[in-house]
């Protein structure tokens, strides 16, 4: 966390950043090109999802609740605005919405253990945007969602997003795009590493 913070501090922020709105209704208050700009940013990314058959628009069912979400937005450093819709997983009921939400993480340690290698064999690393990572893991449980704020489909204000798949901020997003990977690589023949207690990681890390 340091590191990031570090990475943070030593970028240089530019204007169009601080011009990122926080909020959708932010938007409002930009230049008419700017909000141009996020509003077809946005528009993009719900076509993506459309594409991808993250949803489906339906009537609520009876004893069925309906989160909430919020659009992210964020500029990358070349000026390429970035919308992502994300849900309010914060108000998901264990049981209900999601059983489980367990799923492995990388070590920093492996990171820099990569890095270190490749500066032992010289080896060259790249880097690549993965975009829309979580969203081609198959949801399990039957969630609502409310339409997304400054898009609701015309005609159809009253009928909900029914998540198909797992969301950015459901809690088990993370567990849902593991198991749709693992199912994905397991024909290629690759073999994923035991977990390993992190006390022992550290060990092996220190060389004891």
């Amino acid at each position: 966390m340091l590191i990031a913070k570090l990475l943070v501090l030593a970028v240089p922020t530019s204007d169009s950043q601080q011009n990122v709105p926080t909020h959708y209704k932010d938007i409002v208050h930009l230049p008419a090109q700017q909000q141009l700009q996020w509003r077809a940013a946005c528009q993009e990314e719900l076509e993506a999802l459309q594409k991808r058959q993250v949803y489906e628009l339906v009537n609520l069912p009876l004893n069925h609740k309906v989160i909430g979400n919020r659009w992210v937005l964020n500029q990358k450093m070349d000026g390429w605005t970035q919308a992502r819709l994300v849900a309010k997983g914060y108000s998901q009921v264990e049981g209900i919405d999601y059983s489980e939400i367990f799923s492995p993480v990388i070590h920093y340690e492996s990171i820099h253990l990569m890095f270190t290698l490749a500066a032992l064999e010289n080896w060259y690393i790249t880097s690549l945007e993965v975009k829309m990572a979580f969203l081609y893991g198959k949801s399990n449980e039957e969630i609502y969602m409310k339409q997304s704020e400054g898009f609701t489909a015309q005609g159809q204000g009253s009928k909900v997003m029914h998540l198909l798949c797992a969301l950015y901020g459901l809690k088990q997003a993370t567990l849902q795009w593991w198991r749709e990977l693992e199912a994905f690589m397991k024909p290629w023949v690759f073999t994923k590493c035991p977990l390993m207690p992190e006390s022992s990681f550290t060990n092996i890390m220190m060389g004891n």
